[in-house]
Formats: C-alpha cells, sequence, structure tokens
C-alpha cells in the first residue's frame, strides 16, 4: 500500500507544475537556513525524492526501500557516526514519527556542532483546522504528552498525529526547552502557507485554480501574512545543535 502511495505521489509530481511551484518555494526557504558546518546534508522521509532532484547532493532516505533512495532506516535509529551530519531536512515527516523526542536525541547525536533541523509540517490554526478535518484523512490528537512516552510504539510508516509538531515547539515549548536545553537553539519558529497549497489539492486531491492564476495567489500569501496565527497551514522550525 505504501509503495502505491509513493508512486502516485511521483506521477503526480510530475504533472502538478503548482505543487512544483509551492515546494520550489519551500526547498528555497530550507537552502537559505542550512547550517556551513561540518557533514552532510540528509533529508528524512524523502518519499519521492523531490528535495534531491533540488539539491542534488544532499543525501535522502526514507523508512521504506525506494530505488531512487540513498539510505533506508528508521529516523529513531540513523545508521551514521555521532558529530557527522550538517543538516537534517524534514517536510510533513515529524508528525509522522512515533516517537519524536526519541528521535531528537538521535537527532543531537548524529548531528555536528552548529548542525541543524529544518522542518515544514502541518499547524492547527481555526481556518486550517477545519480544512484539515474536512479533506485530510490524517488526524490532529491534542492530548498525548511526548515528553513522558519513553518507547516506540508498533505503527506503520504512513499512520501519523498532525499535532506533533504543534505539541512539541508550540504548546509544549517549556517542557523541550527544559528537555533539550543542553542540547538545542531554537533559531526559527514560524507559521506560514495560508490558500495556496489547500487550492492546489496537494498530494491527494484535485487543484481548484488553474495553473494561470497561481502567481495571482503568490501574491495573496503574502498579503495574508499578517493573520498567520488565524489561517496558517504550516509551521517552520529550525533547530540547532549548541
Amino acid at each position: 500500500m505504501t509503495d502505491n502511495i509513493v508512486l502516485r505521489h511521483r506521477k503526480v509530481w510530475e504533472n502538478k507544475k503548482i505543487l512544483r511551484v509551492i515546494y520550489t518555494e519551500w526547498f528555497e526557504k530550507i537552502k537559505k537556513d542550512l547550517s556551513s558546518t561540518k557533514g552532510i546534508t540528509l533529508e528524512l522521509g524523502s518519499g519521492s525524492g523531490n528535495f534531491k532532484e533540488f539539491m542534488p547532493d544532499s543525501v535522502s532516505s526514507d523508512v521504506e526501500s525506494y530505488e531512487w533512495l540513498d539510505y533506508t532506516f528508521d529516523a529513531h535509529k540513523m545508521p551514521f557516526g555521532d558529530n557527522s551530519i550538517s543538516n537534517i531536512v524534514m517536510i510533513d515527516v515529524l508528525h509522522h514519527l512515533n516517537n519524536p523526542v526519541i528521535f531528537l536525541d538521535e537527532a543531537f547525536r548524529v548531528l555536528n556542532k552548529n548542525g541543524r533541523i529544518i522542518m515544514i509540517e502541518p499547524f492547527p490554526t481555526p481556518f486550517s483546522l477545519i480544512i484539515y478535518r474536512l479533506f485530510h484523512p490524517e488526524p490532529f490528537q491534542f492530548n498525548i504528552n511526548y515528553f513522558t512516552k519513553k518507547e516506540l510504539d508498533e505503527k506503520l510508516p504512513w499512520d501519523s498525529n498532525q499535532a506533533i509538531p504543534y505539541l512539541i515547539f508550540f504548546k509544549n515549548i517549556n517542557l523541550f526547552e527544559t528537555g533539550f536545553k543542553n542540547k538545542f537553539n531554537i533559531l526559527k519558529k514560524d507559521k506560514f502557507s495560508f490558500i495556496l497549497y489547500p487550492l492546489s489539492g496537494g498530494f491527494e486531491n484535485r487543484q481548484l485554480i488553474p495553473d494561470l492564476f497561481i502567481p495571482l495567489f503568490q501574491k495573496a500569501e503574502k498579503f495574508l501574512s499578517p493573520l498567520k496565527s488565524l489561517m496558517a497551514f504550516r509551521c517552520y522550525i529550525v533547530i540547532e545543535k549548541k
């Protein structure tokens, strides 16, 4: 089933200009924040391999094997030495992890000093929650404290909780700052992405605007920025190893 999803996403990527436009903007945003410290830039959850198309010298990986990827492993236990990674790039990955706190400890191990984790993840706002719940199958579960969860549970790779980024870096930010005060600094934490992505239909739904209107809605994205606490669909997080 997972293979079918990823193969379908590769075809959607090839045929859907609006998605390539959106993700290229995201990739550019990430590229500007990459650390220059020694080590490789690793993408987790590479799936259909789109980031590596944009940045060929990055290393792609996923929990399941595909011929276009460089590595296959579980992000909770990475096959890299201590202090060997300069950047970990994650787009829609954190909310799929079984235990994000165990992952953050493992990321601390493999990152070099001043190495960074750069994440783009779902974010719940009053507007985005309505759309997510109507059109997206992945749940938001707000009643879980991941800082007290000590083990890994049995789960499928595509199982998720879209609330994880919000819980770790927003609602329970005091727990993150206490638990990782000697490990990470938060460099950036922002909310963005308002109407263009939902109008694109993502990888699973029908596109709602013609390609001709893409530039118009790109301008609308900038216009809506002051309303990000009410309308944002995504959060952008950059943390750096101390």
